[in-house]
């Protein structure tokens, strides 16, 4: 984990303990989901249908991680924050390292994330969570980019996300399902650009699925449908096996086994996925 990601999770993690008045404590544990590797609330690979932290529409609500993934050539390091305004709004912010481990060449990137619940409940009622959501990407090291063949050195997704939650789910255990259709020109998730010379489709499915094994531990999937716009770099889908430990609504650890596909020539990228979150 680099030291500008310790610095910016500290930074963070102060602001979320200043004594406020509205700090958010209502709902069900675990329907904040945990922080994507964009900083939005969800799950690893991708945002969900849920926003940050457990606010309540009369509350507001923060939260803050550390994320590390390790694989075969490739180390992503990601620190951020996110910000639920009374479980209508989420902003987030990630700053991604992502490192190259033949050389040590790193390259950053920022994520700003927007959220807003369109409509529905994750638990209750007959229509489910529905939010709309956009991520914008801006390298901070765009060389290797424009190396590659990418169009841009920035860009913004859009996403819609439905999500929904059944108390009484598989195996009688809350079960909770989620799918995106998202739009992004992204390659490797940003960190080599937007676009190319052989541009995919523009149109991305993501899903994902968890039970809760007991009240604080949770067990799913995840898939991310991914771009491959670069006629000289083949781009693959993403998937991950992921456990979350929620021992309180405060604090959760999620750790994972992801395939990334083949990321920059380097085939069949395997390994770990670990990330820290408070909540406040």
């Amino acid at each position: 984990m680099t030291k500008t990601n310790l610095t910016l999770f500290g930074s963070a993690l102060l602001l979320l303990c200043m004594p406020l008045a509205a700090h958010a404590d209502g709902r069900i544990k675990g329907t904040g989901g945990v922080s994507s590797i964009s900083g939005a609330g969800g799950g690893g690979l991708t945002p969900w249908a849920v926003l940050t932290s457990h606010s309540t529409r009369e509350e507001w609500g923060g939260s803050v991680f550390l994320t590390t993934a390790n694989v075969d050539d490739f180390t992503l390091d990601v620190a951020g924050a996110g910000f639920n305004y009374k479980d209508r709004i989420e902003v987030s912010y990630a700053r991604q390292n992502f490192t190259i481990k033949a050389n040590d060449a790193r390259i950053s990137q920022d994520i700003v994330g927007l959220k807003y619940r369109l409509a529905g409940d994750l638990l209750y009622g007959t229509v489910p969570q529905i939010v709309i959501g956009a991520e914008h990407h801006s390298l901070r090291d765009p060389a290797t980019a424009r190396a590659v063949g990418a169009r841009k050195t920035h860009g913004t997704d859009v996403y819609v996300s439905t999500a929904r939650a059944w108390i009484d789910g598989i195996a009688n255990r809350t079960t909770m399902l989620n799918v995106n259709l998202r739009y992004s020109t992204a390659n490797q998730f940003g960190l080599l650009g937007h676009g190319g010379d052989d541009m995919g489709s523009r149109l991305h499915l993501e899903a994902a699925a968890g039970v809760f094994l007991t009240r604080s531990l949770v067990v799913g999937a995840e898939y991310r449908h991914k771009s491959d716009n670069l006629s000289a770099l083949n781009e693959e889908s993403a998937t991950d096996v992921f456990v979350a430990w929620l021992p309180s609504k405060r604090f959760s650890v999620t750790a994972a086994w992801v395939d990334l596909g083949e990321i920059a020539g380097a085939a069949d990228q395997t390994g770990f996925y670990l990330s820290i979150q408070g909540t406040l």
